[in-house]
């Protein structure tokens, strides 16, 4: 079993996790693409199509949704990786309950007889996703097993907090992409839902308001909740699709950093970005993320 950051094994991420360039540098992640559908035309994230060009593209399209990338490319993936010497693959990749990357890629390694791939389910997307994905390279770049980071896996995941704010549910309806929140669907009435992920994977709703003011408050409000027995390692990520979407995140976080220093947290990170086309493209471009990480205990 490779141990530590050993060369013969890498990890991989996919785009619906939200990975930042810094993670991917400070861990050697081999990053999966999904395939993003604009109109007529299919695009590898990451690859064919950048954030920049994406969101620039998108208020002109007429339709679009986003797709795992086929089995037969996945297997050929994990072969490029075998040539360049990798014995095992520990693949952590977005929530099954929220994409069929997980099913296709255990279909794809079994047509594969090296390298050996592992593949973790974070039951998260997006900012969620990252923390767990940046949890688990520190631990196994620290010299933790596959084992001993199977063993944690329940307490990481619970350590992650996702809160997903939209303009509109119509475009998780349309790509068949609703999960839990259905219920809403018809209920909103003017009302801006707050979705988050629950405790199975699934996209649910964390409440409904009436108005921004609301939702800034609301979402704040739930992190914080979320936070006071988690002042470890604490971690903050902002996301944000459209430019307008920018300053609502940010609103968000400037009335929940004067709540957190009453907590007496002082020490946390925060990371920035823009939502990743594979995730615009399943709820459409309006839309912010809020994802708030901390720990009970210290996780080593």
């Amino acid at each position: 079993m490779a141990k530590g950051n050993d060369s013969k094994r890498v990890i991989m991420t996919d785009t619906a996790c939200a990975p930042t360039d810094d993670l991917v540098k400070k861990y050697n992640l081999e990053v999966m693409g999904m395939r993003v559908l604009m109109d007529d035309k299919n695009y590898i994230d990451g690859k064919e199509i950048d954030h920049e060009t994406y969101y620039s593209m998108i208020e002109s399209v007429k339709d679009f949704n986003t797709n795992p990338p086929l089995v037969g490319e996945i297997k050929k993936r994990y072969e490029e990786l075998r040539k360049k010497g990798y014995r095992e693959v520990i693949a952590i990749h977005v929530s099954s309950k929220m994409s069929k990357l997980i099913e296709t890629s255990n279909n794809a390694r079994k047509l594969v007889t090296h390298p050996d791939v592992r593949i973790i389910d974070t039951e998260n997307v997006s900012a969620g996703a990252f923390f767990i994905v940046e949890k688990i390279a520190e631990l196994l770049h620290r010299g933790k097993t596959y084992e001993e980071v199977l063993a944690l896996l329940p307490e990481i995941r619970e350590s992650s907090f996702i809160q997903i704010s939209l303009s509109t549910l119509k475009y998780l309806v349309k790509n068949k992409r609703i999960g839990r929140a259905q219920g809403l669907v018809g209920a909103l009435l003017g009302m801006k839902p707050i979705l988050g992920i629950d405790s199975e994977g699934y996209l649910s709703p964390v409440s409904k308001e009436r108005g921004k003011a609301a939702v800034t408050e609301r979402i704040s409000d739930n992190a914080i909740r979320f936070l006071e027995k988690r002042p470890y390692n604490v971690k903050i990520y902002l996301a944000y699709g459209l430019e307008k979407n920018k300053k609502q995140v940010e609103a968000v976080f400037d009335v929940f950093i004067k709540k957190l220093e009453k907590l007496k947290i002082s020490q946390y990170d925060v990371i920035r970005g823009r939502v990743w086309p594979t995730i615009a493209s399943l709820s459409g471009p309006e839309v912010y993320g809020f994802g708030v990480y901390g720990e009970k205990n210290p996780i080593d």
